[in-house]
């Protein structure tokens, strides 16, 4: 069953940061629930108590490192998400998380980093494994860079800047 609600994957990188205004922006539009998801690499961001191995799809606020918490808040709160939009931290495999945890999403949405020379765009790419093994659409948002206005879902409405590909 597919629920009312897009997730995004989050960090603090450009193109994680496009993806989540970009989300954000469709959300609002199209009045979906908006979950942003920042998967933690073991054991960086976890206190020291609570370091487990392994894939968790949700971790709890106290098993965070609360520099690291206040951080991805800081980074989520920089944009406008809609009322009811929440920042989930899990820990694992980025794409498995992200695949998993958009099992029951209407959407997806990944950022796409700058390819690097001589490497194919989206090869070994968590864009290219959430776009091969999601259940639901993917949009795949570039990194929106200094010299262009600010982002807008407007500015993402052509099919030349995003890729979405339906599950």
């Amino acid at each position: 069953m597919i629920r009312n609600r897009v997730v995004v994957g989050l960090d603090d990188s450009a193109a994680s940061r496009a993806a989540h205004r970009w989300a954000a922006a469709y959300a609002h539009a199209t009045g979906t629930q908006l979950c942003a998801v920042h998967v933690l690499d073991w054991p960086i961001g976890l206190s020291a108590a609570a370091i487990k191995s392994g894939t968790r799809l949700s971790v709890p606020k106290q098993d965070v490192a609360e520099p690291y918490w206040r951080g991805m808040h800081s980074v989520f709160d920089d944009t406008n998400s809609p009322q009811g939009s929440t920042l989930l931290f899990a820990q694992g495999d980025v794409v498995d998380v992200l695949v998993r945890l958009s099992t029951d999403a209407s959407l997806l949405v990944v950022g796409t980093r700058e390819p690097i020379q001589g490497r194919p765009y989206l090869a070994d790419s968590i864009s290219h494994y959430c776009m091969s093994y999601a259940t639901c659409p993917v949009v795949s948002v570039p990194a929106v860079h200094d010299d262009r206005p600010s982002c807008r879902f407007s500015d993402y409405g052509r099919l030349d800047e995003v890729s979405v590909v339906a599950g």
